[in-house]
């Protein structure tokens, strides 16, 4: 009977230890150094995170843990479950905690809350980026490799809607104005959130995501808030042209011609971008699309925005 019992103790530590060990083993990319996250919010720490170009401190503050799938089980059940579903399809598996919409970023972020628009801080948003780092002396360098989400490279699914609104992953900007460019927003509130974001097996496509993002809030704050868009009536506005020529102050005045169109004259330089925004503040703002309008010679221009079922702004040499 002895003999039995030690056989059985013995089996039960085996299986102990195997389990542990396999709790114990994250996921790891290794394929790239580090996945760092970049954005106007938070750090846990209450350190300012920034976009690509941040110093190595910042850098190594906002890098990823590689963590295990039952690692996930102790930040949310949900999220387990979600991501125990998908178990053989993943790849790599990684978390940070950041703090959303309690700073003021200083620029909007759109997002959609059940199917409604709205506008908010820049300091919800955020981008995971997969680096690669050469070390150079004493420093380190850190080079973005695949972000994501990113055009035609990393098409991300949301694990919790509730809290995390994910762009459409297309070239084309849908009816609200989103695509593969634009950034995924926190919609769950001011707070502290466990962040986790898995990379799939299967490569990104058209409808296959690549990779799937999870927020998980571990604590309300005080903060921003989320203000619903309402129908946009050009004529309730005024309309002014900022950019390089005129370092991004003090908008050049537009003047109306017509109901929906507005012009103006401005001396630009080769390479010099514009923009056109709405009432001397950059709460509403256009250009090429999601970027800036870059003319490719000296000269005088006519700047024309005109509102109809798109907004298109152009520049004309005169």
């Amino acid at each position: 009977m002895k003999k039995v019992l030690a056989v059985l103790l013995s089996v039960m530590m085996i299986l102990a230890v195997a389990s542990c060990k396999k709790k114990a083993e994250p996921l790891a990319d290794d394929s790239h150094d580090a996945w760092v996250l970049h954005g106007a919010h938070l750090l846990a720490d209450g350190t300012e995170n920034s976009w690509n170009g941040k110093d190595n401190a910042i850098y190594e503050k906002s890098a990823l843990k590689a963590i295990s799938i039952e690692d996930v089980k102790e930040i949310d059940e949900e999220l387990y479950k979600a991501l125990s579903a998908k178990e053989k399809d993943i790849k790599y598996l990684y978390t940070i905690d950041v703090i959303f919409g309690t700073n003021d970023a200083g620029w909007p972020a759109p997002c959609l809350i059940d199917g409604v628009l709205y506008s908010t801080n820049g300091s919800y948003c955020f981008k995971v980026a997969q680096c690669n780092i050469e070390v150079d002396g004493d420093d380190k360098v850190y080079g973005e490799d695949v972000w994501i989400s990113d055009p035609k490279i990393s098409n991300a699914e949301s694990l919790t809607p509730k809290t995390l609104f994910m762009p459409v992953w297309q070239e084309e900007p849908d009816e609200f104005g989103f695509s593969w460019a634009s950034n995924p927003v926190c919609i769950g509130g001011p707070g502290l959130y466990t962040l986790v974001i898995a990379q799939y097996k299967t490569v990104s496509a058209a409808g296959v995501p690549g990779y799937g993002i999870g927020l998980v809030k571990k604590e309300e704050k005080e903060g921003l808030p989320y203000e619903e868009v309402k129908e946009w009536i050009p004529g309730d506005h005024t309309y002014g042209v900022i950019g390089d020529f005129n370092e991004w102050s003090a908008d050049v005045a537009m003047t109306a011609d017509g109901e929906n169109t507005w012009k103006a004259t401005v001396e630009l330089k080769a390479g010099q971008g514009i923009k056109v925004r709405a009432d001397g503040a950059w709460d509403n703002s256009w250009g090429a699309g999601n970027d800036n309008v870059v003319v490719e010679e000296d000269g005088t221009y006519e700047v024309v925005i005109t509102f109809g079922d798109e907004v298109t702004v152009t520049a004309t040499k005169k």
